[in-house]
């Protein structure tokens, strides 16, 4: 009897199911979904390769723990066939994560945009195990290397309401090359209400934040020279861009997160060299906790913060508008302190008309500098070495001709920058508006003719 019961014991602690680990599983590797879809060649939609992506896709987002997985196709001179699928939060409001599947038609796209996809998921897989607050959007574009077509025709057919309810969009974009300078957040001009807009403050800002608090700190437009490059990216229209401008150009909140930037671009783009066996898998695995980490940091968020488009990254902070304001404000102050009026005993009207006369460059240039910078905030730093060495009038012919160079240096910089852009067919267009164009050469000009001048009371 014993030897029965004990056996009985036996059989059902071997046929029963387990106990399930508190330790949650580990999300899939971005490697392998990437590596998977890069070897079935170029994507093009109305391809076989296509179509195979499309089942590789829909598999892997249910086993991320996607749930309403369907596929939205879209008419058009290109046909799509995009991809969606959620991860439920406590409310309906939603943060998405998106790449594209799609390549041109000479490329396997390991790292445009593979990798991008293989890291969406994994980090979807790993959101999975914590609650969140908003739900997570997977959106797998298709169609994005003709235009974002996918993307567009999918936030068209959402309408206001379903477009309202985005918190904000990250897209995961060329993420997976060996030899990248550096993640870097990409915010490329997306034509807005007739105006040119580009990814808020607020978000560029979650973002760094997030990179920061996983050791995955990214940079602003380009791995090196950040400045300079946001600089030539708002006076000019690139000619190249991403979905998020999709997103951007339809009012919703978005960034795209890459690997690749404007001067760092991965040499196989585009090309058939694009192929899996250039892929990093431990760099892929540092993009899936940045990109869950960049989900969280936003999911703490109750709604959108106010939008602000007007501000330039440095020294690992947004320097938003008001920021601007007040250290433009600041150097005017200084300025008008250090040339404030004077009157002499005994001076007289002849005297007084000379110093006026004298003083005019100066009261010009200070005038302009303000006018600029309330009207073109971002632009009226290449404006600030002028205002700093106008606090010390040069004396000597030597020293006058030294000024001029450094006040205009800034400028004559980010011209040969756009020409050098406009060279390397990284621009099909100029976004800086005349008005404002006119304005910082007219203060630019006032600055040489108060070097020519020199130390006149101004």
């Amino acid at each position: 009897m014993h030897s029965f019961l004990l056996s009985l014991v036996l059989s059902k602690l071997l046929t029963s199911p387990p106990v399930s680990s508190a330790v949650p599983p580990p999300p899939a590797a971005a490697v392998t979904l990437a590596s998977a879809l890069a070897q079935l060649g170029p994507r093009a939609p109305g391809t076989a390769a296509h179509t195979a992506a499309l089942a590789l896709l829909r598999g892997a987002m249910v086993r991320a723990g996607l749930t309403g997985v369907t596929e939205i196709p879209a008419l058009g001179r290109v046909p799509t066939r995009s991809l969606t699928g959620v991860l439920p939060g406590a409310t309906r409001d939603e943060i998405v994560l998106s790449a594209h599947y799609d390549t041109v038609p000479r490329s396997p796209g390991a790292d445009d945009d593979a990798s991008g996809c293989g890291v969406v998921l994994a980090a979807v897989a790993d959101l999975a195990r914590t609650p969140r607050q908003h739900t997570v959007r997977v959106f797998l574009a298709d169609g994005e290397e003709a235009g974002d077509l996918g993307s567009r025709a999918w936030l068209a057919a959402l309408g206001p309401a379903g477009r309202d309810r985005i918190l904000a969009a990250v897209n995961l974009e060329m993420v997976g090359w060996r030899e990248s300078a550096g993640p870097v957040i990409l915010s490329f001009p997306a034509r807005r209400g007739g105006k040119w807009a580009l990814s808020p403050g607020w978000l560029v800002h979650a973002l760094l934040t997030s990179g920061g608090a996983v050791g995955w700190r990214p940079a602003f437009v380009e791995a090196h020279g950040s400045l300079p490059a946001q600089l030539v990216l708002r006076a000019t229209v690139p000619s190249f861009g991403a979905d998020s401008d999709a997103f951007v150009a339809a009012g919703v909140p978005a960034a795209t997160l890459s690997g690749s930037s404007p001067l760092h671009l991965d040499p196989t783009y585009h090309r058939p060299a694009d192929t899996a066996d250039r892929l990093d898998p431990a760099r892929l695995d540092r993009w899936t906790t940045a990109a869950a980490s960049a989900v969280r940091r936003l999911d703490r968020l109750a709604g959108r913060p106010l939008p602000e488009d007007q501000y330039l990254v440095a020294f690992d902070r947004v320097w938003l508008r008001r920021d601007l304001y007040w250290m433009g404000f600041l150097l005017w102050g200084f300025l008008v302190f250090r040339y404030r009026p004077r009157t002499w005993a005994g001076e007289t009207p002849a005297e007084r008309r000379r110093r006026q006369r004298a003083g005019l460059p100066g009261f010009v240039f200070r005038m302009l500098f303000l006018a600029a910078i309330f009207v073109a905030p971002v632009f009226s730093v290449l404006l600030y070495p002028a205002a700093l060495l106008a606090h010390i009038p040069p004396r000597k012919p030597l020293q006058r001709g030294f000024w001029i160079v450094l006040g205009l240096g800034p400028t004559a910089i980010l011209l040969l920058a756009i020409a050098g852009a406009a060279a390397l067919d990284f621009v099909r267009g100029y976004a800086l508006g005349p008005f404002v164009t006119l304005l910082l050469a007219s203060t630019l000009a006032a600055w040489t003719v108060l070097c020519l001048r020199g130390p006149a009371e101004a």
